[in-house]
């Protein structure tokens, strides 16, 4: 990873997005979905940590010129081809690829209940993968 202070910023920033979301989501499931605005900024914030995961893999795999990856759950695919990842690992991250894109392009899908209900082991997902890159990274 030739830009450590990028790299840095970004687990930093996935890490506060995660910190920020935790309580919302710990919250019972239904007062949970009863609060439109604390729901809305929980995804968000979730929104915003996945998106930080996605661009550390893509970064991880274009400076290791493992090839370009051909859409953005792929990265954590080439991860695991190249045994950076387990493989239930890059198969959580990239169901967090597909719940980024369900939440930000507003697809009718979404399923605010399931979210809530996933978020424990999602996040821990997250945490992994970014603890990862951070011993990788030497940060």
């Amino acid at each position: 990873m030739v830009r450590l202070d990028v790299v840095a910023q970004k687990v930093a920033a996935a890490q506060a997005r995660l910190a920020a979301a935790d309580p919302l989501f710990s919250r019972p499931r239904e007062e949970f979905l009863a609060t439109d605005k604390d729901r809305d900024v929980a995804m968000f914030y979730l929104f915003l940590a996945i998106q930080e995961c996605i661009d550390l893999a893509a970064h991880w795999v274009v400076d290791e010129e493992w090839g370009p990856p051909e859409d953005a759950g792929d990265s954590f695919d080439i991860l695991r081809d190249k045994s950076v990842l387990d493989a239930d690992l890059a198969r959580a991250l990239r169901s967090a690829t597909g719940l980024r894109n369900r939440i930000g392009h507003g697809y009718g899908f979404l399923d605010p209940g399931r979210t809530h209900d996933e978020y424990p082991e999602g996040s821990k997902a997250l945490r992994r993968f970014l603890s990862i890159v951070a011993d990788a990274a030497g940060i």
